[in-house]
């Protein structure tokens, strides 16, 4: 979902922490590690994923942990980039790495031995920060990120924007899933009121309550179920509002109705 909040506490965010045998491959492969910080922030978040899915495999092996949580949208993707290699061997996750780096940096000098500190490896958790927006370039997602009811209000004044308020975004949600994602009552109130639907699906099939309910947002909650919110809808992975619910009041709000 919407929010980009690793929790992935079981593994270690920081690279060049591998206890490997020092052969000269392992040696290269930390030189390359240490020297992908010095290439930031020139590299797009799907080619940090791949480097991602090339150094876990290549420090750990196969993927070893389960799938995060459908709506954790940045632990997903970095699984997803991890998980994928399959049996692919170590040794060979660690050679790729070090041709990726080689060609987003030909320059890179394999057999110098120069290191970075390991604190300045590159957090996996900052692959797909959203880079600095100025206020004259946000859009209303933007806004609704932020909870600015009142710039949200003045976009949702443009009648081009009405038309497209039900249009998904790069990431496939639409407008209000971002709102019911983070809990924002009174801007799914004012989406819903300018027309948006209550019941529509993102990409991966998500309505704003599947958001609302996953999240523990109550009050969201009752209200899209007001507003005719379906429990029984559901995502592309089989799963409805209640089926991905934690907290208890709203399971009860799920189960029970109003």
């Amino acid at each position: 979902m919407a929010k980009y909040i690793d929790n992935y506490n079981d593994l270690k965010e920081l690279g060049i922490d591998c206890d490997q045998t020092n052969d000269s491959l392992t040696e290269i492969f930390n030189r390359a590690a240490s020297h992908l910080q010095s290439l930031l922030p020139n590299i797009d978040s799907q080619m940090l994923l791949i480097l991602y899915g090339y150094y876990k495999q290549g420090s750990e092996g196969i993927c070893n942990v389960p799938k995060p949580s459908w709506f954790d949208m940045r632990a997903k993707s970095k699984w997803e980039a991890w998980n994928k290699l399959g049996n692919m061997p170590q040794v060979e996750a660690r050679r790729l790495y070090v041709e990726s780096i080689k060609k987003l940096d030909p320059g890179f000098d394999d057999s110098e031995d120069k290191h970075l500190p390991k604190e300045q490896w590159v957090k996996v958790s900052s692959m797909l920060d959203d880079t600095f927006i100025a206020d004259c370039d946000k859009t209303m997602v933007d806004h609704i990120k932020e909870g600015n009811i009142e710039e949200v209000k003045k976009y949702l004044n443009s009648s081009n924007i009405i038309a497209t308020i039900n249009e998904s975004d790069a990431d496939g949600l639409a407008p209000i899933h971002w709102a019911a994602d983070s809990g924002f009552l009174e801007i799914v109130k004012i989406l819903i009121n300018s027309g948006a639907e209550v019941n529509l699906q993102d990409a991966d099939g998500q309505t704003a309550l599947h958001y609302a309910s996953s999240c523990g947002h109550v009050e969201c909650v009752k209200y899209l179920l007001e507003q005719g919110g379906q429990t029984d809808s559901i995502d592309n992975e089989g799963c409805t509002p209640l089926s991905v619910a934690s907290d208890d009041s709203v399971k009860e709000l799920l189960s029970n109705g109003l």
